[in-house]
């Protein structure tokens, strides 16, 4: 029996650069990185997940003022699915279904808070000579493609707006 070739998906190219300007009267800047979530090659005949794992970065500046208490959440879009309940990662007019969750166990999907999702948050101090510019704080974004999903061979993705509130 021949098998089917493995479906090889791209760099998950949804967390673009993010560059965050304080509100008015602020005393900090902050950006956000990421490194996407890439998850290799997929097999539809392999009868298990395939996960892999990102990150996203918050790091501030302090700009004026004395230290300054940053109290911030990160909420993730849908991506082109337009749906929590699964995001598409797609190849022309193929889509893997695929989904984003806030912890190794996977259990509660990122998003915006709504339907059921959860949004990432902490805080930290940034001041003169208080972490400023540096890394404040990295938080891992865990990804799933479920198994046995019927798809043509080619490179997917998906883009995925990030919102830091703070």
């Amino acid at each position: 029996m021949a098998l089917a070739p493995a479906r090889r998906l791209a760099r998950f190219a949804a967390l673009a650069t993010s560059t965050i300007a304080a509100s008015a009267g602020a005393a900090t800047d902050c950006t956000m990185s990421t490194a996407g979530v890439a998850f290799g090659a997929y097999d539809p005949l392999v009868a298990t997940n395939t996960d892999a794992t990102g990150e996203l970065v918050l790091t501030c500046v302090h700009v004026s003022g004395g230290a300054e208490r940053v109290n911030y959440t990160i909420a993730l879009s849908t991506g082109r699915s337009g749906s929590y309940a699964h995001r598409e990662l797609r190849s022309g007019t193929s889509a893997l279904k695929y989904n984003l969750y806030d912890s190794v166990a996977r259990t509660r999907i990122w998003g915006s808070g709504l339907g059921g999702t959860s949004v990432v948050g902490g805080s930290f101090t940034v001041g003169p000579g208080q972490g400023n510019g540096r890394r404040q704080a990295t938080h891992p974004i865990y990804g799933r493609v479920p198994p046995l999903q019927g798809v043509v061979p080619g490179s997917y993705n998906d883009t995925i707006l990030v919102t830091l509130a703070f």
